[in-house]
């Protein structure tokens, strides 16, 4: 699959898309498309790890144009009513979501949602119902590790890792994974001594909160600035309270993780909060174990970060996961189905 995915991107999903062969053939069910945010205007991006979630904003204007004019964008209510069997949707539907709730989907991203007139759902951290803005605790850490003198690093990887050489993309996903385990308010305590034992100053932080494209970048909307994003009429779900490996918990802290980032944005926000997305949203860092938590906590639905996941009710829908490099014909791909259909001949193809 790898060796044919250029001829698929370049060739392939651009002929067809632009012939209109695969709006024939999207499934009857609706398709989530997902999101990060925009890049915003004065960033250039800094890592393809780091960044590679966003896109631009001539891809997304792209992107969503594409979907208006070919598929049946419907509201985060129409999903809902979906979900619990009370309504049909129009063949081709597309929801579209958001996660993260970082600046620029207010500043970057809601100008094109606004001017293209389509709903979206956008997940938000508990992080955003504080009066003070703030960052993605494992970004920071990747900022972190970027900085760090090669010294400091190698002493990190001694003391943590004695058996292993990890590179730095391996090194970041291997602490995201050990302190996902500790509870939040704990967490930010033991990143606090990551940090200085990474050599990095206390106020570090203040090159990004005083440029205004690092800011947008960066940090995540306040309480204020979701309260805006709520009067555009963007509809908002949970994205636990600070975004860990779910799966790295233990079941206690991960309920709180949960059941906690409802009740602090129903409380903000004076509505109820009826879906979540998993943090990462893969099967490596979420278990069967959270889905149950989710609907303990009273969640409708929740949704995954990933095409290929099996059936299993409501609790872990798929998603489409739109990256920098996606064209709208990808896109297209993707939404209609036909994408999925190509990785399953492929893995079929390959002998056991």
């Amino acid at each position: 699959m790898r060796l044919v995915s250029p001829l698929l991107k370049h060739v392939v999903y651009p002929g067809l898309s632009r012939s209109g062969y695969l709006r024939r053939l999207a499934p009857s069910g609706p398709a989530v498309v997902t999101y990060h945010g925009v890049l915003p205007r004065g960033y250039e991006v800094r890592d393809g790890v780091l960044d590679g979630h966003l896109v631009t904003a001539r891809a997304f204007l792209q992107q969503i144009n594409l979907l208006k004019k070919n598929y049946a964008v419907i509201s985060p209510e129409q999903f809902l009513r979906w979900c619990e069997g009370e309504t049909n949707l129009p063949p081709r539907s597309v929801l579209l979501t958001c996660d993260d709730g970082l600046r620029n989907t207010l500043t970057d991203m809601l100008p094109i949602i606004a001017d293209a007139g389509v709903p979206f759902l956008f997940f938000v951290t508990g992080a955003s119902a504080e009066e003070a803005s703030s960052m993605l605790w494992y970004e920071q850490v990747f900022l972190w590790l970027k900085a760090a003198r090669a010294e400091r690093l190698s002493s990190l990887c001694k003391f943590w890792y004695p058996a292993q050489r990890l590179r730095l993309p391996a090194l970041w996903f291997e602490l995201l994974k050990r302190f996902s385990a500790i509870e939040w308010p704990t967490r930010r305590t033991a990143l606090e001594d990551l940090r200085t034992r990474l050599g990095i100053s206390k106020d570090w932080a203040s090159e990004y909160s005083e440029n205004e494209a690092l800011n947008r970048r960066f940090f995540m909307l306040n309480r204020t600035e979701l309260k805006e994003v709520r009067r555009a009429e963007i509809a908002i779900g949970a994205h636990t309270m600070s975004h860990p490996m779910l799966s790295k918990m233990c079941q206690e802290n991960a309920f709180r993780e949960i059941a906690d980032s409802r009740s602090i944005l129903e409380n903000t926000l004076g509505e109820t909060v009826w879906t979540l997305a998993y943090p990462f949203g893969n099967r490596a860092v979420v278990s069967p174990r959270d889905a149950k938590l989710a609907r303990d906590a009273g969640f409708k639905c929740a949704f995954m970060n990933v095409e290929d996941v099996s059936a299993e009710g409501t609790m872990a829908l798929p998603r489409i996961h739109v990256s920098l490099d996606m064209s709208p014909a990808e896109l297209d791909a993707h939404v209609s189905g036909f994408h999925t259909a190509i990785r399953k001949l492929a893995s079929a193809a390959v002998p056991a």
